[in-house]
């Protein structure tokens, strides 16, 4: 069987539909709210948590049985309900209207598998077992957070700031840009960040781009 293409989507502003009101639900709402989606949840009962998000307009959410009309417009849809044949009908439903589908229930009816995430600021590890073992993806991800802490957030802020300098910058190369940045990404800054040592792992930062004739901006 080939493997799926793993991608990061942009779902900012975009229509997604979540249907179902269980715990299950509940999770993956919470994941699109972070993507910046635009959410409605169809469910004929819906938890406490989901009832909280709706009261604070975080998302919409319709009290009634699902409907074909429902997934008319969405990007994307997750089936979420505790019914599998529901399930299969929404993925159904909305494979002909051209939207995305992952059924929590069933990998080889999804189109898309929703990794354990471990995020830190802007760098995401994805753990993945194209939905089959999601235990062991969880499990993975627990490790994973305990090796890479917060300081990974200001870690990649701060080769981000080096990639605009580096590729703004007129006295070098644009074949050399490249490697220049490989190899500030390669400074040993970790130890000093997990320290709270930011303004320390600038400076060491700033010297090494100074090295290769890159000055901050004026």
């Amino acid at each position: 069987m080939p493997s799926p293409y793993a991608i990061s989507l942009k779902l900012a502003g975009r229509l997604c539909l979540v249907v179902g009101g269980g715990d299950v639900a509940e999770r993956k709402v919470k994941t699109l709210i972070t993507s910046g989606a635009r959410i409605t949840v169809v469910a004929r009962e819906a938890g406490a948590g989901i009832q909280k998000l709706a009261e604070d307009c975080a998302i919409i959410i319709h009290r009634r049985n699902v409907s074909e009309d429902d997934v008319q417009g969405n990007y994307l849809v997750i089936a979420a309900t505790d019914d599998h044949d529901t399930n299969r009908e929404i993925a159904g439903w909305a494979r002909r209207a051209g939207a995305l589908v992952n059924v929590v229930d069933s990998p080889e009816e999804s189109d898309f598998f929703v990794p354990a995430m471990v995020q830190r600021g802007d760098l995401t590890i994805a753990i993945s077992t194209s939905g089959k073992i999601p235990a062991l993806a969880r499990k993975i991800r627990e490790e994973l957070e305990a090796q890479f802490g917060q300081e990974y957030a200001l870690y990649v802020a701060l080769l981000e700031e080096a990639r605009k300098r580096i590729y703004a910058s007129a006295a070098v190369t644009e074949s050399a840009k490249l490697h220049i940045l490989g190899e500030a990404a390669a400074l040993d800054l970790i130890p000093l960040l997990r320290e709270n040592k930011l303004a320390q792992a600038r400076t060491v930062l700033h010297s090494f781009l100074k090295q290769h004739g890159i000055e901050e901006a004026s």
